[in-house]
């Protein structure tokens, strides 16, 4: 008899990259025009120049909480429930700004309604959210005027939910400083920086479906969008989980060079099941991806919010973004004005979590991941511990030692059971 497991909830941030693949090949899944090549090539850029502003500091937030030597406090993962019963949210505005639209099925869609989900605890009216969607994070002008619309419009809390918003959002808050500006992504000097710890939920994942592959083929597939940091750790992350089911497990990655395309996506999970993978992870919003993988008899991890409504027949589970507990004490935070634009958040916990396993996936298998979790969870098992090596025979992390905060953040590099034809600079 199988049964349907209970949520696992877990840490993380989320990543990807990419591959050639016969069917799917940097070009094919471009399209063939300069446009779109442009628009890529600007987005990519836009993520990674985000990366490369917080760097530096980042290098110097501590893991276990507290002020850092830089100025940086890192947030200690607790709740703010004490403190936020005294607190009058009646008349506290937030400001949205998204890249996409707010019903997109993925990411936009996991930041709102983790937003609301925070509001909700707190007491706070959803009219006192000001949502701004289809902001372009590569256009400076359309970001400058959608914060300085929601400053106008009152709001105490602006909430940037795209990387590429951090070059242009601080310009914005050092000229109104009575208002916290919180930016997802590598903490940028001048705004609240927000993470989750998305790579032990990702680990689980890749470890059931090598699990659940292994028999068949060692060969997992992932389908995934740019080659951007929080992408990069998604696949880091599914290939060493299933590295630690089977040694020689690998990772195929192949990428529709959007964040949101159904053809492309199409595309890149149907090239991957034509090269023989029945099991896969993603990250991308359309329902394209499951819906390829059920057509073809394959399985998928959902990736952003729970996808089994999109291919009951294809999802195993799917990792969600919740952001709500670390939204609630931003929120919490800023009303109380002790909120700093040093404030970084890096949590775990209940941030990030799988759904509930599909009902087909075998009992034991859900119970495996279930006692790794556990492992995770009391320290025994260590996602990016050494010894650890790149895709191109480097050591990343010595044997004894375990990768620091810094360089976890950053995934400047593929690990050693991934396949792609994507460079880290």
């Amino acid at each position: 008899m199988r049964m349907k497991t209970r949520m696992i909830s877990l840490c993380a941030i989320a990543g990807m990259t990419a591959l050639s693949l016969a069917g799917c090949s940097e070009a094919a899944v471009s399209g063939n025009s300069s446009a779109a090549s442009e628009s890529t090539s600007e987005a990519a850029s836009s993520s990674e120049n985000a990366v490369s502003a917080g760097s530096a500091a980042v290098s110097t937030v501590a893991t276990s909480g507290g002020s850092s030597a830089s100025g940086i406090n890192q947030i200690p993962e607790e709740t703010e429930e004490a403190s936020a019963e005294n607190v009058d949210f009646s008349s506290f505005k937030i400001g949205e700004i998204e890249s996409y639209v707010v019903n997109d099925g993925g990411w936009c869609q996991a930041t709102h309604n983790s937003i609301l989900s925070a509001m909700n605890d707190l007491g706070i009216p959803e009219d006192n959210l000001i949502t701004l969607e289809s902001i372009d994070d590569t256009d400076q002008a359309s970001v400058k005027e959608a914060a300085e619309q929601l400053v106008d419009q009152g709001c105490n809390l602006i909430i940037g939910a795209s990387t590429g918003y951090s070059s242009y959002l601080p310009e914005i808050a050092e000229k109104n400083p009575d208002v916290i500006f919180a930016q997802w992504g590598n903490k940028v000097d001048g705004l609240v920086g927000y993470e989750i710890r998305s790579y032990e939920g990702m680990f689980l994942a890749g470890y059931a479906c090598e699990l659940l592959s292994q028999d068949q083929n060692t060969e997992l597939g992932y389908s995934a969008s740019y080659n951007e940091f929080s992408v990069r750790t998604a696949i880091n992350a599914y290939a060493l989980g299933a590295k630690y089911a089977n040694a020689d497990a690998k990772v195929k990655v192949a990428s529709a060079a959007s964040w949101y395309d159904i053809d492309k996506e199409t595309q890149c999970a149907q090239s991957l099941i034509d090269s023989g993978i029945k099991y896969m992870g993603m990250e991308a919003s359309s329902p394209a991806i499951p819906e390829t993988c059920e057509k073809n008899g394959a399985f998928v991890v959902g990736y952003h919010n729970d996808m089994s409504s999109l291919a009951p027949k294809a999802v195993l589970v799917s990792f969600e973004w919740n952001f709500a507990p670390i939204f609630k004490s931003i929120i919490t935070r800023t009303a109380e004005k002790t909120a700093t634009p040093d404030d970084f958040y890096y949590w775990g916990g209940d941030c990030s979590r799988l759904s509930d396993f599909a009902d087909f996936v075998p009992e034991d298998v859900v119970q495996k991941v279930t006692d790794l979790k556990s492992k995770l969870e009391s320290g025994e098992v260590q996602v990016y511990a050494g010894e650890l090596k790149d895709n191109q025979g480097n050591v990343l992390v010595k044997e004894g030692q375990v990768m620091s905060d810094e360089d976890i953040i950053q995934q400047n590099f593929f690990v050693d059971n991934v396949e792609t034809s994507w460079t880290v600079q």
